[in-house]
């Protein structure tokens, strides 16, 4: 599956114009890592029924509950009735998620999501991507991002599963290069 993903996400970007990097800004101070627990944390919201992420942000407003901390951006595609990410259900379900991604070195990457259904990703609290509504495990194009120096940066998504299958994969490389998976260990809360 994720070698199908890889080559998708070549052909929806070989030709794409590059947009303007946005310019992130570490976390300040940058957090002590023996305080650092891997992974991302989350809380859930299940709704009725959800369809775009407009809805979904308002939904943490009537409560939520804390999940088990994801291990990164690293779920791929699950069969209809399976429980989504770390929630315990496989549909209507919203995700917030928070935490660091670690940027090892100063420099442009490209960042690339995969989502079924809507994400929206914010870093140093710049959205970087939006995706919105119901779709099957797909990018909406990689973005790029300007690290100005390595570290831990801020990072908050919104995620939402309305019914089906489901999918939160993330992949990043330098610009012009193919995209590698991210590796889990670049997050942190």
């Amino acid at each position: 599956m994720r070698a199908i993903i890889t080559f998708i996400a070549a052909a929806l970007t070989a030709g794409a114009a590059a947009a303007q990097a946005v310019t992130l800004t570490p976390a300040s101070p940058q957090p002590d890592a023996s305080a650092l627990t891997p992974g991302l944390a989350v809380e859930y919201a299940y709704p009725a029924d959800i369809k775009w992420l407009d809805d979904a942000e308002g939904w943490f407003d009537y409560g939520s509950e804390a999940g088990a901390p994801l291990i990164g951006f690293d779920y791929p595609d699950t069969l209809e009735g399976e429980k989504v990410l770390t929630s315990k259900q496989s549909q209507q379900v919203i995700a917030r998620i928070s935490g660091f991604i670690r940027f090892d070195e100063a420099g442009t990457k490209q960042l690339d999501f995969w989502t079924n259904d809507g994400l929206s990703v914010s870093i140093s609290g710049q959205e970087v991507y939006r995706y919105d509504g119901r779709h099957p495990c797909e990018s909406n194009g990689a973005v790029e991002v300007t690290a100005p120096e390595a570290g831990w940066y801020e990072l908050e998504a919104i995620w939402f599963q309305r019914a089906g299958s489901a999918c939160l994969l993330m992949q990043w490389g330098a610009p012009g290069e193919d995209l590698g998976w991210t590796p889990n260990e670049a997050f942190a809360h």
